[in-house]
């Protein structure tokens, strides 16, 4: 008879926190895909860290698989906006909405990069700030 072994827990291949969004947060992306002269969208971005982004796309999305590029997206959260693509590492399904996409952020220049840090020290500065009925 085999014994039995607890499996080591999973890790989260993630090096960086990830900042989930709420849906009344206005967070967005805009792209047209397949680019260039595909469709325009404008959806919600779900979370976001300093190496990647998740969105939620509607079920009507064109097929989408791991490895695929999303070139040329514009993305505003709080307002501020930034430039770059998406190489895409995931799209999960879900019931409610269509699904969700997420993966690799690779910024456009260096402005863009900064404010994507920008972005990211801010999140971090709210969410460490105390809840406003406790100040």
């Amino acid at each position: 008879m085999s014994e039995s072994r607890t499996a080591a827990p999973f890790r989260n291949r993630r090096l960086q926190r990830r900042y989930h969004l709420a849906p009344d947060s206005g967070a967005r992306m805009k792209f047209t895909y397949p680019a260039p002269a595909g469709v325009p969208y404008d959806l919600r971005l779900r979370d976001i860290s300093l190496s990647g982004l998740s969105m939620m796309i509607p079920g009507d999305f064109p097929e989408m698989q791991a490895g695929d590029m999303i070139r040329g997206i514009e993305v505003r959260v709080s307002r501020k906006s930034f430039r770059g693509d998406l190489l895409v590492m995931h799209v999960t399904p879900t019931p409610e909405y269509g699904g969700i996409c997420g993966g690799l952020f690779y910024p456009e220049g260096d402005e863009d990069l900064i404010t994507v840090r920008l972005v990211i020290k801010a999140l971090d500065a709210a969410d460490l700030a105390p809840p406003a009925e406790l100040s």
